[in-house]
């Protein structure tokens, strides 16, 4: 049995996590020298407000990110999956980390009931440790529209347009937690709205 990491109050979580995918909390992610998402082959968007970033990584290892404005760039992986920026075991540009890093938090795979497959093993593991708490009455709720909206997005991709849903667990999982409020008001309604009706809401809403 594997074993179990405190992940926190899930309510508390998940309202600590949505401001800082806003931009207004710098998360509070309890890695303890996990380095995971560091070596677990992924891709690391750039975005124009990393200039601290922008400043420290070489330009030969950013290209242009695929379908993205201008000045939106994708740091890649070496042959094991390490970041080019993570050496002797820690990240070079910690205090300069891009807004991508800094927002990572694995919990978002254990709060959506994600498949971690692609998420390499590290990040399996730490994700199988984690075990949120349920003190508030409404953490039970929160947690099951999060996974009805992950559902949600599975179940109907070809509904959304072209890259609305993400490829990896991670990333739609983030998207499952950004518009979970739409399953928590679906839970407290008798109205059932089609997939596609809801599909419109959600785009129209959460763009």
């Amino acid at each position: 049995m594997s074993k179990r990491i405190e992940a926190g109050e899930f309510s508390e979580w998940i309202s600590d996590f949505t401001l800082t995918m806003k931009g207004q909390s710098d998360g509070n992610v309890p890695c303890n020298g996990c380095v995971g998402c560091c070596t677990s082959s992924k891709f690391i968007l750039i975005r124009p407000s990393d200039a601290g970033a922008l400043e420290v990584i070489p330009e030969q290892l950013l290209f242009s990110a695929p379908s993205l404005p201008p000045h939106h760039y994708l740091l890649g992986y070496y042959k094991k999956g390490h970041c080019p920026m993570f050496k002797n075991g820690s990240c070079t540009i910690y205090q300069y980390r891009p807004e991508t890093c800094r927002q990572y938090d694995c919990r978002v795979l254990k709060a959506s009931d994600a498949d971690t497959r692609d998420e390499g093993p590290t990040i399996s593991k730490k994700v199988a440790e984690w075990e949120f708490s349920y003190d508030k009455p409404e953490s039970k709720k929160l947690q099951k529209a999060v996974n009805d909206a992950a559902k949600f997005l599975n179940e109907n991709k070809k509904l959304f347009p072209d890259g609305y849903v993400p490829i990896s667990s991670s990333s739609l999982a983030a998207v499952a937690i950004r518009i979970h409020p739409e399953f928590v008001s679906t839970q407290n309604s008798n109205r059932v709205n089609t997939p596609l009706k809801l599909v419109k809401k959600i785009v129209a809403k959460y763009p």
